[in-house]
């Protein structure tokens, strides 16, 4: 009665081992199948883990302990290698693409120190910079290409810093030196009867602004004075006409300078409208290229839009004069009709 009463406690004791092991069975079941389905590796090898840590404290026969984890170790073997192989891939490839980039990016960086026109050498910095975003790279190696663009980047700036101070320099010598002309331009004008002379002067000082590197708001300032000095030479044509009634084809031939000054002044609205354009265009690809402030962005854009239409208009504007300078022409050719 003895030993019958002290195997009961062992048979209680095999049969709670063997639940056990039936139950960590299933788990281990239901988990290798959650790994295999599972279409992230690391995901997959997470199951496992999961797995493993139900096995920690429980009371198992060795045999059976020995089996279900034997069965695990496979699985993580076989999702380790994956991993592994995975791993080796993604390397070579980001290897590969590496040595595809880095020539590009010394290219931009040449670009960037010699090229003339920085404005193509901006565009393929940023060509490039998004290929870099947009391809598989080792970290280090993203690091390296993304530090070279930013130098490349920042040589660009500087340039334009020192292109700006120069433009600057010359700017300020350049107004000093129309401005006389100007104010002798708009003396002569209040005060001779030398209409002609007058005008063809006006018309020289006016040529002085073509293609002259002058700081906005002082080209500005000049041309307006310049159009007063016309204006008021055109005044004081209308009250000699008006009093002497004489000299008609002086006042039309004013009137087509003064239609030429319209056409060039508009010309001139165009080049600076079309040159604070690039300057938003450069804006906006910076804007673009950082990824922030889209509610700079978006204003950007619309003063973009806006300018676009400036354009046009002053286009159609110019073609309207030219229309109405070609009809005074045919009817100096011909003032019979």
């Amino acid at each position: 009665m003895i030993q019958f009463g002290m195997m009961e406690p062992d048979k209680n004791r095999d049969e709670g081992l063997y639940q056990n092991y039936l139950q960590l069975k299933e788990i281990l079941e239901t988990g290798l199948a959650a790994s295999g389905r599972a279409a992230d590796l690391r995901e997959a090898k997470g199951c496992l883990i999961e797995i493993q840590n139900h096995f920690k404290g429980l009371q198992l026969r060795r045999e059976d302990r020995e089996e279900l984890y034997a069965r695990l170790q496979d699985a993580f073997a076989t999702v380790n290698k994956k991993i592994e192989d995975e791993r080796l891939d993604y390397e070579l490839t980001a290897l590969s693409n590496y040595a595809d980039l880095k020539p590009e990016v010394e290219k931009a960086n040449n670009m960037a120190a010699s090229d003339e026109n920085t404005r193509e050498a901006w565009d393929f910095l940023l060509v490039v910079q998004n290929r870099v975003k947009g391809t598989k790279l080792l970290r280090e190696h993203r690091d390296e290409l993304f530090s070279k663009l930013q130098g490349a980047f920042e040589t660009i700036k500087s340039r334009r810093d020192g292109e700006r101070q120069v433009f600057e320099q010359e700017s300020r010598q350049n107004y000093l030196r129309l401005k006389v002309l100007v104010e002798k331009g708009l003396a002569q004008a209040e005060e001779t009867h030398e209409y002609k002379e007058t005008r063809e002067f006006l018309k020289k000082i006016q040529s002085e602004f073509k293609g002259l590197k002058l700081i906005h708001e002082q080209r500005e300032e000049l041309y307006s004075r310049l159009q007063t000095a016309f204006d008021i030479l055109g005044k004081r044509l209308d009250e000699f006409f008006r009093y002497k009634k004489k000299n008609w084809e002086v006042k039309m031939q004013f009137t087509l300078s003064r239609l030429s000054a319209d056409i060039f002044e508009l010309g001139e609205a165009i080049n600076k409208d079309k040159a604070y354009l690039a300057e938003l265009e450069d804006h906006q690809e910076i804007l673009v290229s950082s990824g922030k402030d889209n509610d700079v962005l978006v204003g950007v854009e619309a003063r973009i839009i806006s300018i676009k239409r400036n354009i046009e208009q002053k286009y159609r504007q110019i073609a309207d004069l030219e229309v109405e300078k070609d009809e005074l022409k045919n009817r100096l050719e011909d003032p019979e009709n």
